[in-house]
C-alpha cells in the first residue's frame, strides 16, 4: 500500500543540546534523510514531505514529493530559531498536507521528531489526537532526550493509535537516534512489529549488527524484501501453470521454482553461503553456456562463409589455364600460316 508521509522536525534552540553526537538538531537532520530515503525506496508510489516546528511559526519547506534528492537538499538548508516548538500546529498543517496528497489510495502518516519540552496542555494533545484520529492519519513520534515529554507523547499516541497503526520511540540521552530509529517499527514499517530483538534476529545471518553499521542493514533488509517478492511472484506463476496442461515439447530441463518461498530470516549463516554459492554457480554455468554457444554460432557462420570465399579463386584458375590454352593456339596458328604461303 503506498504511503504518504510528512516529517514535523523540531528546530528549537533545545535542539542545540549536545547529548546526542554532534546535536540532537544534527542528530534529527541525519535521521530524517535516512527515514525519506527509506519511505521512498519502499514503494515506488510513497511520498514525503517535511516542516520544521521551530520559530515565530511552522516552517513547510518541502510538500509531499517523489524527488529524494530534492528532499535531501531541503533538509540540509533548514536552521535552528526560536525557544517554541509549535507541536499541535505542525501536526495540524502537516494533516492538512496529507489531505491534499495526490494518490487518494496512499496511507496518510506524520513523523514528529520532538526534542522540547511540550507547550500544549493534555486538553490540547487530547483534542488534537481525536481529530487526527478522526482523519485517518497514523503519527509516529520520536521523543528525544526530555524526560518529561515521555508519558504526554506516550498517552498522546494511545489516544489516536487505530489498529496499532501509530508508535512512539524514545531517545534518552546517550543512546544514538538514527541507530535507534534503525532498530525500530517506525522504520522497519508495521510488520517487523518486535522493535530492535527482532530486528537484531533478522541480520544474524549476515553477522551484520544495524547499530554499528546502518546503512548496510538497511541494504541487506531491502534485498531480502526483494528477493520474497521475486519468489513469491515465481511461485504465483509456478502455480498458474501448473493448472494447465503441459506438452512433451514444451518442457524443459530447467527445475520449477519452489511452490513457497524460501523463510531468509530463519537460515543459518551457512544455508545462506551456501545458497548464495549455489545461484553464484549457476550464473557461471548459465554465462558459459551462452559464450559456448555463441561461440558455435560464430564457428557454423565462419564455416558457411568459407565456400563462398573459394569459388572466385577457383574461377580465377580456371581463366587462367584459358588464357595460356588461347595463346599456345595463336602461336601454333601464327607457324602455320607461312608454310601456307611457301
Amino acid at each position: 500500500m503506498p504511503e504518504a508521509c510528512f516529517l514535523c522536525l523540531d528546530s528549537t534552540e533545545f535542539m542545540r543540546n549536545g547529548d546526542q553526537f554532534p546535536s540532537r538538531f544534527l542528530g534529527v537532520q541525519e535521521a530524517a534523510s535516512l527515514l525519506s530515503n527509506a519511505k521512498i525506496q519502499m514503494n515506488a508510489e510513497n511520498t514525503v514531505g517535511f516542516l520544521t516546528l521551530g520559530g515565530n511559526a511552522c516552517t513547510v519547506f518541502e510538500t509531499l514529493t517523489l524527488d529524494v534528492e530534492r528532499v535531501m537538499c531541503s533538509l540540509a538548508n533548514i536552521s535552528i530559531r526560536g525557544k517554541r516548538c509549535h507541536f499541535s500546529q505542525g501536526l495540524q498543517i502537516a494533516s492538512l498536507a496529507l489531505s491534499h496528497r495526490t494518490n487518494p489510495r496512499a496511507e496518510k502518516r506524520i513523523v514528529a521528531f520532538i526534542g522540547t519540552p511540550l507547550s500544549e496542555t493534555d486538553e490540547e494533545l487530547e483534542k488534537l489526537a481525536r481529530k487526527l484520529r478522526k482523519d485517518d492519519v497514523a503519527v509516529d513520534i520520536v521523543g528525544i532526550c526530555v524526560e518529561a515529554n515521555v508519558p504526554r507523547l506516550s498517552a498522546f499516541v494511545e489516544k489516536l493509535n487505530k489498529n496499532g497503526n501509530s508508535r512512539f520511540l524514545n531517545i534518552p540521552a546517550g543512546a544514538n537516534l538514527t541507530d535507534s530509529l534503525m532498530s525500530s517499527s517506525i522504520l522497519l514499517g508495521a510488520d517487523s512489529g518486535g522493535g530492535a530483538s527482532e530486528a537484531q534476529d533478522a541480520y544474524q545471518g549476515f553477522g551484520v549488527d544495524p547499530s554499528n553499521d546502518p546503512d548496510l542493514a538497511m541494504a541487506i533488509r531491502m534485498s531480502l524484501e526483494e528477493e520474497q517478492q521475486r519468489q513469491a511472484a515465481a511461485a504465483t506463476i509456478a502455480a498458474s501453470q501448473s493448472t494447465a496442461p503441459v506438452s512433451a515439447a514444451t518442457r524443459t530441463d530447467v527445475p520449477p521454482p519452489s511452490a513457497e518461498p524460501e523463510n531468509l530470516e530463519n537460515m543459518s549463516e551457512e544455508e545462506m553461503l551456501a545458497r548464495a554459492l549455489k545461484m553464484s554457480l549457476e550464473e557461471a554455468q548459465k554465462a558459459a553456456n551462452t559464450a559456448v554457444k555463441s561461440e558455435e554460432e560464430s564457428s557454423l557462420h565462419e564455416a558457411e562463409k568459407e565456400p563462398e570465399r573459394q569459388k572466385p579463386t577457383e574461377k580465377s584458375f580456371q581463366s587462367a589455364e584459358e588464357d595460356e590454352l588461347h595463346e599456345n593456339e595463336e602461336k601454333s596458328s601464327g607457324e602455320k600460316q607461312p608454310r601456307n604461303k611457301k
